[in-house]
Formats: C-alpha cells, structure tokens, sequence
C-alpha cells in the first residue's frame, strides 16, 4: 500500500511539474523577437493573405452603399455597415490568416527551422501577434470612416480598446488552428466552421434569445454590441464584457503556449 501510495504521489507531483513547465515564461530576446515580427509582417503583406483586410474594406464600403440607399435615414445603418466590415476583418485576418501563415511554415519545413534558433514559445507568440493585430487595427479604423460612422474621443478610445483586445483573441485562436493546420489548404477548411461562428451569431443575433446569449458570450459578439451601443449613445460596454473578453484572451494565450510546447515547438 505504501509502494502504490508512493507511485500515486510521484506521478501527481510529475503531473504538477508538468504543468508548471507549460506555463513557465522563458524572457523575450527583442533581438529575436524583432525578426519574427519582420518575418510575420512579409507573410502578412504577402498575396495569399493581403487580400482579406482588402477585401474587409470593400465589404464595409459596399455594405455601406446598400444600407445607405435602400435604408437612408434610419439611425444605426452606419454602425451596422460597420460592425459587418469589422467582424469580417477581425475574423479573416485575425484568425485565418495567422493561422494560414503558420500552416504555411510548417508546409515549407520553415518553422522547424526558425525553432532551432532557440526561439521560445513567448518570442514566437509576440512575433506572430504583433503584425496582425496592428495591421487588423488599422483597418478597423479606416472601416470607421468609410462607414461615415461619427465618434467624439471617448468612443473612439472604447472602441479601438474593445476591438484590438477582440483581434487579438482572434489571432491567438488562429495561431492555435495553425498548429493543426499541416498546410493552407487545411487550414481553410478547420477556420471556415469557427469563422462563420463567430460572424453570424452575432450578425442574426437579434432574430433569435437563443442567438443572442450566445452572441453576448462571444468576443466578436461583444464587439458588435458596443458597436450598437455606441450609436445608441448608450454605455458601449459592460463589467460583464470586460470580463468576458479579459477571460478569453487569457485562456486562449494559455492553450496555446501549452500546445506550442506539446508538440514540440520550443527545445
């Protein structure tokens, strides 16, 4: 009884340690980390994947002419325009094309490559983040004006604060579809389900409770109701979405260090 009580507590402490392991944070070389962000950034500016905050401002200009000539005048048309550009591009470039840019990697044997350098998961992590959430933010700001959606300062604060947090959830998930994804065709295929989860529950929210709770769970969710309160001239957002888009960015950053690690990313 001893021996198995022995085995019992040896293997939890493993298991402990383990844990530990994964969510230890190596420190960040900005050497290192300066190159993956310039590698990131070619990648992202590449043709495979400029083309879908491209075609996010279209989409909001163009959902702007419809609403604008067949609704005009009616109050909230341009924060609809708007959030439908907006969720595009957080879903498309956010999520797939960082997914696709790691698929890419690892279909040109390129990532194991950048391993041996002794690059840590965290390095990697920032490198990756940093090109799409600025590049996502931008456009979401130009989609502001193309939309012709007006803000005074505060709004505009709450609403870049609520869409770069929601960005950058949607890179982190990418990043985890990426580890998944052995090449870009595969990567289309796994991202397209949790793409048009995440942009149409909150886009029919309003026809459905059910939809709705969903939606208010949701970081792309969160981000179309500020945008609705925002023209309402209402308080964009809740303690609740605070928390909500605070959890999912923590969760998502967590899952993927540790399946970085699991498959054998960092030495």
């Amino acid at each position: 009884m001893n021996s198995i009580s022995r085995k019992s507590s040896s293997k939890a402490e493993a298991a402990k340690e383990a844990q530990v392991r994964v969510l230890r944070l190596k420190p960040v070389h900005f050497k290192k980390l300066a190159a993956i962000t310039e590698v990131k950034t070619k990648a992202l500016f590449s043709k495979n994947f400029i083309i879908m905050p491209i075609f996010a401002i279209g989409f909001t200009f163009l959902m702007k002419l419809i609403y604008g000539s067949t609704l005009e005048g009616i109050d909230g048309m341009s924060a609809y325009s708007l959030a439908l550009g907006v969720l595009m591009n957080i879903s498309m470039t956010g999520l797939y094309c960082t997914a696709g840019a790691l698929a890419e990697e690892k279909e040109k044997h390129t990532l194991r490559t950048l391993m041996t350098s002794s690059v840590n998961g965290l390095e990697f992590f920032l490198g990756s983040l940093i090109p799409v959430v600025l590049l996502t933010s931008l456009v979401n700001i130009l989609c502001v004006f193309i939309a012709g959606m007006e803000m005074d300062a505060p709004q505009w604060a709450v609403y870049v604060a609520v869409t770069t947090a929601a960005t950058a959830i949607s890179a982190v998930i990418g990043m985890i579809f990426g580890i998944f994804s052995k090449d870009q065709i595969t990567t289309g295929t796994i991202t397209t389900p949790a793409i048009l989860i995440l942009m149409m529950i909150p886009m029919f929210c309003g026809f459905s409770e059910t939809l709705e709770r969903i939606s208010g769970l949701l970081f792309t969710g969160i981000v179309f109701n500020t945008l609705a309160n925002l023209a309402g001239g209402i308080p964009a957002i809740d303690a609740k979405g605070v928390i909500i888009l605070a959890a999912e960015l923590i969760l998502s950053v967590i899952v993927f260090l540790a399946l970085y690690r699991k498959n054998g990313f960092e030495r």
